[in-house]
């Protein structure tokens, strides 16, 4: 056989391969990489319901849901009185769009793919619907998915599989086309203003009003979220009419106010971002809608763990937010003000050529624009000053990322101007010759005044810097303290529950548990309780192989973050016992040894440079370094173990003491 010429081979490649130079960002239906689908290949498959063209459904299940398909896009259509031509028509319409979110190529003809998008699409719509029904009446209308109690959670399984999505606008337009007369009757019988009501073609409406579509999109989010919550088993907030409303979004402004941190802006930040996705419905499928969802309940957990800690005085002194941390927080938070900062030079350039007819104030002038959310926070009713000052709180902190150990340094008590100013200091001194050494008569002397713990300048890090910016020598003791505290922290791991628990460290279930929430204080780590059944691995890695693809932003990580605490608490079936034993784990798999593998083994083949529990990490590894508190847990282990070595502690003591008062008394007299 000839072999063919790279010019030829080119121009095949180029003629059949030619989806392959779209715009990226219209790609959002991706394929696992061999790597990871090799850890647990059947995590990634369907077992019973296929969705879109990567899966054929003639192949899964053996065809069981062909025939279910068929069914539910029939009783759709005789309950809303509609026809499949105005579906088809529709959907044809966004063939062109739907098939390039798919990167690999479509074998389907545009006919093909259109019916598939109507037969998978409202099947999950109908699918929704009637366990709507279900879970209000309890009624099963003689449907036989309902009845067999084995079908339901393996469709679920199948409908969060990353390979088996279709695209939310496709869901979304059937759904606004199907459920538009039921949403205004609803609406108006709640006394909810919808606009004007469109034309209707074929006995289903084509076009809506805004409000009236921001109603269906909240409807289509209830309805998906309460069909999967009863099946992942995580708890985290399913309620969307919170999630964008006006008193949260003030809520969450004045908390950047009151504690400024690099910390808490950057997970503002993703709060905001992730919140408002809700709003102009920025999903790509329902994994997309889930991840986003449970993202959300986090990140207001976190907030208000955070906001707890100031508001009871908790000082963590020696915590920190790594470089690592640090670099994709800049990232997340400057691309938002870049914008501003382009647009005051462009005005602050224009000003210096022309001149104006009449003096304006221009502090009078609302640039909406100019905030970052800022059309946002207009439509939803925040005032302009309360958004003003979200930007100018943002600047301050991204000026104070810009200097070296500025976390210490604000620790330490010292303001910004010499902090800046020991920054420019230090890049000066660093650009002279740094090769020349002190004499040995000096740094003996040196030595010897920090063995006798008197301390100097000389004895500070980056003390020359510090003294010559104006910094009191007080306030440099403190910085040293903290940044040579930091040089021997482990931040990036913990050990094991089991060890953990030996250093002194109680384990209790999260009384408010909300989805992978953690905390710790004092000693305490309080976990939200994680039940792990047949399909929870499944859950686990296709979320995370959500988050290993999402393009948009790269702090998505959550449920990856969440894996690797995990896969640190649990090194032996000993740490599952543990975490069972204190109710943090449900074992429903018999065996802690399979769990204790499972979990092993879901961090495999992915990496991510952020961790949301860095904090949490590091006050771990602080609380561990403590001899006090060792010690503390090794009595308690091996003295204390049990009630009746305290009640023969107490007799030993009380009987010391009375012997003790009979010698004073015999003495006396």
């Amino acid at each position: 056989m000839t072999r063919k010429t790279l010019s030829t081979r080119i121009e095949e490649f180029e003629g059949k391969h030619v989806g392959l130079t779209r715009n990226a960002n219209e790609c959002c239906m991706y394929k696992v990489h061999e790597q990871l689908r090799n850890v647990n290949e059947k995590a990634y498959k369907p077992v019973l319901l296929a969705i879109g063209p990567y899966n054929d459904q003639s192949k899964v299940g053996q065809g069981f849901m062909e025939d279910h398909k068929l069914r539910y896009l029939y009783q759709m259509l005789k309950r809303k009185g509609g026809s499949v031509e105005a579906y088809t028509t529709t959907l044809t319409e966004l063939e062109e769009p739907a098939r390039k979110c798919y990167v690999e190529c479509i074998s389907q003809t545009p006919e093909e793919f259109v019916e598939m998008m109507v037969l998978d699409g409202c099947f999950i719509i109908e699918l929704f619907h009637k366990h709507e029904i279900y879970k209000e009446t309890g009624d099963f209308q003689d449907d036989p998915i309902f009845k067999m109690k084995w079908v339901l959670p393996r469709i679920a399984r199948d409908l969060l599989l990353f390979e088996n999505q279709l695209p939310f606008f496709v869901l979304e337009k059937l759904f606004m086309m199907s459920e538009r007369k039921d949403t205004l009757n609803r609406s108006k019988h709640l006394g909810e203003h919808t606009g004007d009501i469109d034309e209707e073609e074929n006995g289903i409406s084509v076009e809506s009003s805004t409000s009236t579509t921001q109603i269906i999109q909240t409807r289509l989010y209830d309805l998906a979220l309460n069909f999967f919550y009863g099946y992942l088993h995580f708890q985290w907030n399913i309620v969307t009419s919170g999630y964008n409303s006006t008193e949260k979004i003030k809520h969450l402004l004045c908390l950047v106010h009151e504690d400024l941190t690099s910390s808490l802006l950057h997970m503002i930040c993703l709060r905001l971002t992730v919140g408002f996705r809700f709003k102009k419905a920025e999903f790509e499928h329902l994994l997309g809608l889930i991840h986003a969802s449970i993202g959300i309940s986090l990140l207001d957990t976190e907030i208000e763990y955070a906001r707890e800690r100031q508001e009871v005085g908790v000082k963590l002194k020696n915590a920190k937010i790594f470089k690592s941390l640090f670099g994709p927080i800049r990232e997340a938070i400057i691309p938002l003000l870049a914008k501003m900062e382009n647009m005051r030079k462009a005005i602050s350039y224009t000003s210096q050529f022309q001149k104006p007819r009449f003096q304006v104030n221009m502090a009078e002038i609302e640039n909406w624009e100019s905030i970052p959310f800022g059309l946002e926070f207009q439509e939803v009713g925040i005032e302009f000053k309360m958004a003003k000052k979200f930007k100018d709180d943002g600047y301050k902190i991204i000026r104070w990322t810009s200097i070296l150990h500025y976390n210490e340094l604000q620790k330490a008590g010292i303001d910004f101007d010499k902090a800046k100013k020991f920054q420019d200091l230090h890049n000066r001194n660093r650009n002279e010759d740094q090769n020349s050494k002190p004499c040995v008569i000096v740094e003996k002397f040196t030595r010897l005044l920090c063995q006798i713990k008197i301390e100097t300048w000389k004895s500070i890090p980056y003390g020359k810097e510090l003294r010559e910016a104006g910094v009191e020598f007080n306030k440099a003791k403190k910085f040293k303290r903290s940044l040579l505290a930091l040089r021997e922290i482990e931040a990036r791991n913990i050990h094991g529950a089991t060890e953990l628990a030996e250093a002194g460290i109680e384990f209790k279930k999260a009384e408010k548990s909300n989805v992978f929430s953690i905390k710790f204080n004092n000693g305490l780590m309080e976990i939200s309780p994680l039940t792990i059944q047949d399909h929870t691995e499944t859950y686990l890695r296709n979320l995370i192989a959500y988050e290993q693809y999402y393009h948009r932003h790269t702090d998505v990580n959550y449920v990856y973050n969440y894996v690797c605490f995990l896969d640190d608490l649990i090194n032996t079936p000993k740490d599952v016992e543990l975490l069972r034993r204190r109710g943090i784990i449900h074992n429903n798999l018999g065996d802690d040894e399979v769990i204790s593998a499972m979990v092993n083994k879901l961090g495999h083949n992915v990496s991510f440079t952020t961790n949301i529990y860095e904090r949490t990490i590091m006050n771990v590894n602080l609380h561990c370094r403590r001899r006090r508190n060792v010690w503390m847990a090794k009595l308690r282990r091996d003295y204390f173990n049990s009630p009746w070595a305290w009640i023969s502690f107490l007799a030993a003591f009380l009987l010391l003491a009375l012997t003790a008062t009979q010698t004073i008394f015999s003495i006396i007299h």
